[in-house]
């Protein structure tokens, strides 16, 4: 690359971002933002495709369907197959190419030293999730755990920046893979709503409505949430909890007051979910970002979240929600009433939410943060 001039940008994730929801709504407003600011050459998908995915699918089957999905993704020869399939589609744009933007850290972008420098965004490690195997995110343990750190570090070690949405996962990458402190910058992330939406008033003479939305039960605390509504609803009679999850709920949890919806792609469905809540809740044993924190702030809504977690950057607690322990159910029943019993403090602390998304979580932000990381990485490379 020649002084002075513009770097230009290849884009490796996990995800086919023109075809499947989950990467566009996850990652298509920061590679929108991005390509405001840089020339994005492309965006290419180092899914395991075809017969290569039947074959994993295959060799990791468990009868548990939640075990099963996080070992389709997280063995290493799922790792290697995806960095291999990322080199070749580096090696498609060699010339067109300055630095490379990986994201998540499933993968080595840079498999190969000869192919151009990358960066990785990143909101994850998985020795944060090994710490916690009971949460579920982690089916790896021993020799086979080991292996996979391993070449986990090597890609971190490899770029040259990882930059992560959290200040959790930035100390994970400092400590736990001994990357240098200079080399590790937290960028945040921003809300998958665009444009904002507009807030309009609740209706005062409404029950209270909290909403949670976790796909995975019982990692997003969906069962403390229960019992821990169970005893608000005793103190508030006609508050009401929507839960969106994509897990069973378990005999014995208290469903009084409660709707459990499927989860859902569809953004309209889940704007009127934000839109007809109250406050929105998400008690989870391990967090290590939030996205859906920020689409509830977005639409004006305070949060209940967990303190030691990535959530403590995202609620600012007194301001725009409150933190409780992880996995205690009388300080989260004890918040549920607080919110519920004060429409006053619920509107004061939604209109503070939107206030931050505005001003720290947009991606137009994040994009800029992540494009001047970009540009010094690519800046020492020879033309490709």
């Amino acid at each position: 690359m020649e002084a002075g001039s513009t770097p230009r940008v290849a884009a490796i994730l996990v995800g086919d971002i023109r075809r499947e929801p989950g990467p566009r709504i996850k990652y298509g407003g920061l590679l929108t933002a991005l390509g405001a600011r840089l020339p994005l050459v492309g965006v290419g998908d180092a899914s395991l495709r075809g017969l290569l995915r039947l074959w994993m699918a295959a060799r990791t089957f468990r009868p548990d369907r939640g075990r099963w999905r996080e070992l389709f993704h997280k063995n290493t020869a799922a790792f290697r197959h995806r960095s291999r399939k990322a080199s070749r589609l580096i090696e498609a744009v060699i010339g067109r190419v300055d630095v490379v933007l990986q994201v998540g850290g499933m993968l080595d972008a840079r498999w190969h030293d000869s192919q151009p420098p990358s960066v990785i965004y990143t909101d994850y490690t998985a020795l944060l999730s090994a710490r916690r195997p009971q949460v579920g995110r982690s089916p790896l343990s021993g020799r086979e755990l080991d292996a996979w750190l391993r070449l986990e570090t090597r890609a971190y070690r490899r770029a040259a920046h990882v930059c992560a949405r959290s200040e959790f996962v930035r100390r994970s990458l400092i400590s736990d893979y001994d990357l240098p402190a200079e080399g590790v910058t937290t960028i945040g992330a921003g809300v998958n709503f665009t444009p904002l939406p507009a807030l309009e008033p609740r209706r005062s003479d409404a029950p209270p409505t909290a909403l949670f939305v976790g796909v995975e039960l019982f990692r997003k605390g969906g069962d403390v949430l229960l019992k821990a509504f169970a005893r608000a609803r005793a103190r508030v009679a006609d508050a009401k909890l929507i839960m969106v999850t994509g897990e069973r709920v378990p005999p014995g949890l208290p469903l009084e007051g409660v709707t459990v919806l499927e989860p859902t792609w569809d953004r309209s469905r889940l704007a009127a979910l934000y839109a007809s809540a109250d406050l929105f809740v998400l008690p989870s044993r391990l967090e290590t970002w939030g996205d859906v924190l920020l689409e509830a702030m977005a639409y004006g809504l305070p949060c209940i979240g967990v303190e030691g977690e990535a959530m403590a950057e995202i609620v600012d607690a007194g301001t725009t929600g409150l933190l409780v322990p992880p996995a205690q159910e009388a300080p989260l029943a004890d918040a549920l009433v607080e919110l519920f019993e004060n429409p006053d403090r619920r509107a004061r602390w939604g209109r503070a939410a939107r206030r931050r998304v505005e001003s720290e979580f947009t991606w137009e932000r994040v994009a800029d943060r992540l494009a001047a990381r970009l540009e010094t990485a690519a800046a020492p490379a020879a033309a490709i």
